[in-house]
């Protein structure tokens, strides 16, 4: 049976946690910590034993100082460095869903909440904060009262940090998380967006200046080999925040993802590049995720590939640890080896015990009728599923809802934009062609009909415009003959 004994100096005090790895309370724990930070002398130190004990594999990296600053990802916990340089990591889980995990490394003693209090103190003011050590560059999103979503300045500050790594010969990694338990990155500041108006075509429409930055950030990220790029999104990841997330090439994943491309029903498209991955995923998933803004989970993700390692919420703050003392990231070997400790590999279906797959059981149905042409073709199929009463018919009930809420041109626009996005050479193509969508959108008053219902008045009853006709259609993606078009 797993055991911890914390001697604390001559006293011998001991604490024994009756089989488990884990204090009793938070309080215990603090406690603790202080009495342990507060000896002084030789004679002080700390002992960590358990059967249970995680075996570290070194790769080939120099470890930092250990004056070296910690990242405070997500639910991480600082860690107690001893006299001897023995640390402890005390992570609860989330819920107490079974004990803490602990692990010994040199570290740096600092109390939790202090050190978060100083974190924010900081950040002040900034909307991205960079934390940087020798051979990576962390991006933490600090706007946690609109769920980090993207404004032009966070797109701006989040290029020059992915730019910095790049160009840069001494840094090999660049990370990018948000900052709190809820939120990755809620999306782009719509709100912000739709309040500058509708543009009618030949106008200056002042909100593309924000869709061109983000494009071209998203292009930057799906372009940062050799140097390695890793997201780790948990809670809301939606619109821009995927943009800022799938196209990195290391996508980690916590326990309570909640993953959608909503715009649909925002009278827009699923834009960030959307018409390079979401066609892309396997037997038309994406094409169903595309038209209905359908929100799906940790499990979810991991099993479409969207995600591609999943880490346990107790884990993040060994991992941090562990990223921190790495001065190098020689190669993407070195680095899946430090994930190979903490993670499930998406890729070898080890797939994360929370949640419920409730896309999965009905992909064959998907990719049946989200491979057609028309959106009334799909819409009468999802109507035959839902009146066979067989064990897709809820799922077809639930499928016909999302598609109702949504607007009608957006749907045969987005449907529309799948089909090109998979003819597309590569990712530059699809964002040139969305930038075109993204203008004719802003001279379309279903955008911001649907800001206004979602967001802003909540009251979820937009009133669309007529439905485009199909040359109307394929007007969003000629090319702009007025206005500039993206650039490389």
């Amino acid at each position: 049976c797993p055991f911890v004994v914390a001697e604390h100096g001559g006293a011998g005090r001991r604490e024994r946690s009756g089989g488990l790895d884990r204090m009793h309370t938070m309080q215990q724990q603090r406690r603790l910590l202080r009495s342990m930070a507060a000896a002084s002398g030789a004679s002080s130190r700390i002992t960590l034993r358990s059967m249970a004990t995680l075996s570290l594999p070194q790769p080939p990296c120099s470890p930092l100082p250990r004056s070296s600053p910690s990242f405070p990802l997500p639910r991480a916990r600082s860690s107690l460095w001893s006299k001897q340089g023995r640390c402890m990591i005390i992570l609860p889980e989330k819920k107490k869903r079974g004990g803490g995990a602990y692990v010994e490394a040199p570290y740096e003693i600092a109390e939790p909440t202090k050190e978060s209090e100083k974190f924010a103190q900081k950040c002040g003011e900034k909307k991205v904060k960079k934390l940087s050590q020798p051979g990576s560059n962390f991006a933490f999103l600090n706007r946690p009262k609109a769920n980090h979503a993207l404004d032009l300045s966070m797109i701006r500050e989040l290029k020059k940090i992915y730019l910095e790594t790049k160009l840069s010969p001494t840094i090999d990694l660049v990370m990018v998380t948000g900052g709190n338990e809820t939120a990755f990155c809620a999306g782009g500041d719509v709100k912000a967006l739709a309040q500058q108006g509708i543009q009618p075509m030949g106008n200056k429409a002042p909100q593309m200046k924000f869709f061109k930055e983000e494009y071209k950030l998203n292009y930057l990220i799906a372009n940062m080999a050799p140097k390695i790029s890793v997201a780790y999104v948990d809670g809301w990841c939606m619109g821009g925040g995927v943009g800022i997330s799938i196209h990195n090439q290391y996508r980690l994943c916590g326990e309570d993802v909640i993953w959608a491309m909503p715009e649909t029903a925002l009278g827009f498209f699923p834009d960030v590049g959307g018409s390079w991955f979401l066609p892309r995923l396997k037997q038309n998933v994406g094409i169903y995720l595309a038209l209905t803004g359908k929100r799906i989970n940790t499990i979810e993700t991991c099993a479409l590939g969207i995600t591609t390692h999943f880490i346990d919420n107790c884990h993040i703050g060994l991992l941090q640890e562990r990223m921190d003392s790495t001065s190098r990231f020689v190669s993407t070997e070195a680095f899946d080896l430090m994930l190979d400790v903490y993670m499930r590999d998406v890729e070898h279906k080890i797939i994360p015990p929370t949640g419920e797959d409730r896309i999965s059981p009905h992909l064959p149905v998907i990719e049946k009728i989200f491979g057609m042409n028309k959106i009334d073709d799909i819409k009468s199929a999802l109507e035959d599923v839902r009146g066979s009463g067989n064990e897709h018919a809820a799922w077809a009930e639930e499928t016909l809802t999302l598609l109702k809420a949504a607007s009608p041109t957006s749907l045969d626009v987005t449907l529309e934009q799948m089909k090109r996005g998979l003819a597309c050479e590569d990712l530059l193509e699809c964002l040139k062609m969305e930038y075109r969508m993204a203008r004719r959108f802003l001279a379309n008053p279903d955008f911001f009909e649907g800001v206004r219902s979602v967001l802003v008045d909540k009251d979820r009853n937009p009133k669309w415009a007529p439905r485009a006709t199909p040359e109307q259609v394929n007007e969003y993606f000629e090319p702009l003959t007025s206005e500039p078009e993206l650039d490389g």
